[in-house]
């Protein structure tokens, strides 16, 4: 069986430790397990001893990292998974990791979608197809998307926001030192800015239509 020939503290760490084999082989290992298993200098471990301090000392070191991560700010559970990935976990690691977190509500994509949601609307900067594709980019599933904006619909006016967004954007437009635009060039300006911001065709043409007192629109 394999022999304990070195036993150090990790650097920086009060609770992880290398276990140095005899056979060359290097495992880190939560304290837990140096306590449960009683390892010391010539301790002799049997390969089961082994792939348990080894995969439940992973899971423990994945679930700092995750929390880590998410103490910052939210994360969804993509960023989470990739976060775990790019740091070397295997799939099954990061499966239970992630599980494990989950189940203490640390994440949570629905809520984190409300979040997203409804701090843009208070800052009044994005259209629903935007907040959209932010989302979908960010992993959430398209079904807790759809229903994260439906809620916001009820609560949230578009139109209201672009109007506000829009008149903004002429104001800049027409105190602008550059050239002065025509009706038409500033009526293309606010759509392109809109448009960019994620509002659909038909609140564009709403706000436009308002702002310029026109019966229609057409890009």
């Amino acid at each position: 069986m394999p022999v304990v020939i070195n036993l150090k503290r990790k650097k920086r760490t009060k609770d992880w430790y290398i276990i140095y084999l005899n056979d060359g082989r290097e495992i880190l290992s939560y304290i837990d397990f140096i306590i449960k298993f009683k390892i010391k200098t010539g301790k002799q471990l049997t390969q089961e001893q082994i792939d348990e301090i080894k995969s439940s000392s992973e899971l423990i070191f994945a679930k700092e990292i995750a929390y880590k991560f998410l103490s910052s700010r939210p994360r969804t559970q993509k960023e989470i998974e990739e976060r775990l990935r790019q740091k070397g976990f295997d799939e099954n690691i990061i499966s239970r990791a992630v599980e494990e977190i989950k189940n203490y509500g640390f994440i949570n994509d629905i809520e984190y979608a409300r979040s997203f949601v409804f701090d843009r609307f208070r800052s009044k900067t994005l259209g629903k197809f935007a907040l959209k594709q932010a989302l979908l980019a960010k992993g959430v599933s398209n079904e807790v998307v759809e229903q994260v904006l439906l809620e916001r619909e009820n609560v949230v006016d578009e139109f209201e926001i672009a109007l506000d967004l829009a008149n903004q954007k002429l104001k800049q437009i027409k105190t602008s030192k550059k050239k002065k635009r025509d009706k038409s060039e500033q009526k293309r300006k606010i759509y392109e800015f809109l448009a960019r911001r994620g509002f659909d065709w038909a609140v564009i043409n709403s706000v436009i239509r308002k702002i310029f007192n026109d019966l229609e629109f057409e890009n």
